[in-house]
């Protein structure tokens, strides 16, 4: 799923907003956002989604599932609905009538362009993109460095996996899947200009074989966020990609039953030229 100007803009302007509170340092604290802003911020037993956007005349409150797994979960969540409440036109479509509670689901699972631009924002807002381009070159590659960003700037394994795809100089790519069926993708700039390359869309199959599908048939373990590594090629993930091999991390994502993957390389990836015709 490529990405697109409305999702660019939301990350900079989540990007813009941190730099506005003054907050120049990892971990992002959004909460430090909403108090200063007079966003009351609580815990609620909440099952049929993650967070909630309440608002009462030009009062507005934050509400995040009590059932989230980790802090890095539950500052997403709040900073996705500080999405809705700083992106512009977000508030007065939520709330038509004034008043009223959103609900937001998982984050990036929803097709609704508002709740991806409030995914965006909160990428942008939690993971600034200076501050992590210089966290990036400390930490390695794949799950390993992940889990390293992820324990830095106290943000879930999903969004930290996701922004550092987009940001990196390597061949890097991010699945998540629920079963054998892709969610959605992210791919670094090195692969995303690979000539041929068909994006990898929504309900495309988990490739047999590898060490994703291999865990997915284990739901204890991905319920336990067991993890798995092993090798493959970039090709048989991605139609057209390239033929390069590379590692594969894969670790559940405990309760939401799915799995995040991280296709990586730090060899640069050579397109294939043509055969010269002889005279």
């Amino acid at each position: 799923m490529k990405s697109n100007l409305e999702w660019i803009l939301a990350e900079r302007r989540g990007s813009r907003i941190a730099d506005e509170f003054g907050l120049a340092a990892f971990p992002i604290e959004p909460r430090i956002i909403a108090e200063r802003r007079g966003i009351a911020v609580e815990s609620r037993p909440l099952t049929s989604c993650s967070g909630c956007l309440v608002r009462l005349g030009d009062q507005f409150g934050i509400l995040y599932s009590s059932e989230l797994a980790n802090e890095g979960m539950v500052n997403f969540t709040i900073s996705h609905e500080l999405g809705h409440y700083f992106l512009e036109g977000h508030a007065e479509a939520l709330f038509p009538d004034g008043d009223g509670i959103h609900q937001s689901s998982a984050p990036f699972r929803s097709t609704d362009p508002r709740e991806r631009e409030a995914d965006h924002f909160a990428v942008g807002l939690l993971l600034p993109e200076k501050l992590f381009v210089k966290a990036i070159h400390s930490v390695g590659n794949g799950l390993k460095a992940v889990r390293s960003l992820s324990a830095t700037c106290n943000t879930s394994l999903t969004a930290t996996a996701i922004r550092f795809a987009t940001l990196s100089e390597d061949a890097v790519a991010v699945f998540v899947a629920s079963g054998i069926d892709v969610n959605f993708c992210f791919l670094s700039e090195p692969l995303r200009s690979f000539s041929g390359l068909q994006w990898p869309r929504k309900g495309n199959r988990v490739p047999r074989g590898t060490a994703t599908a291999q865990l997915a048939g284990r739901s204890h373990d991905v319920e336990r966020a067991a993890g798995l590594s092993s090798r493959c090629s970039f090709s048989d993930w991605i139609e057209g990609g390239p033929d390069h091999e590379c590692i594969e991390d894969v670790v559940g994502l405990g309760r939401f039953r799915q799995t995040l993957t991280i296709l990586w390389s730090s060899e640069p990836l050579e397109e294939e030229e043509e055969a010269d015709e002889e005279d």
